[in-house]
């Protein structure tokens, strides 16, 4: 738990480092921003790891890296402690979907990033 805790101060603290082709900002607060991006721009019915790499990519596009990074674990650690199921693959495909963002110049190109599959997905 306190390695959690470390890492988690450790991604506070970091530096909001903007994306090339970063979008408009829709709220004001970490939490209305993520809502905000996924509520508006997250398609329904993709596979597990493909909706995780694209909501961790929406995020870092409207929001920012590093809350995009957050809500990486923090969704991680309500699945382990809820009703979810929490894996390391999820986020993987949440770095996945960061990297996704970094090389997409819109929405379309996250997407298209994010649909692609990597072997280890395919198991």
């Amino acid at each position: 738990m306190r390695r959690l805790g470390l890492i988690l101060a450790i991604l506070a603290t970091a530096a909001c480092a903007p994306l090339p082709y970063r979008e408009a900002r829709p709220a004001k607060s970490s939490l209305g921003c993520m809502q905000t991006a996924l509520r508006d721009r997250l398609p329904e019915q993709f596979p597990d790891s493909q909706t995780h790499c694209l909501a961790a990519g929406l995020i870092a596009r409207y929001c920012s890296v590093t809350e995009a990074s957050l809500a990486s674990v923090g969704k991680e650690i309500q699945d382990l402690f809820g009703r979810g199921d929490a894996e390391w693959r999820d986020l993987q495909s949440d770095r996945r979907g960061i990297r996704c963002a970094r090389d997409s110049r819109d929405d379309a190109g996250l997407r298209e990033c994010c649909m692609k599959t990597t072997p280890a997905e395919t198991r």
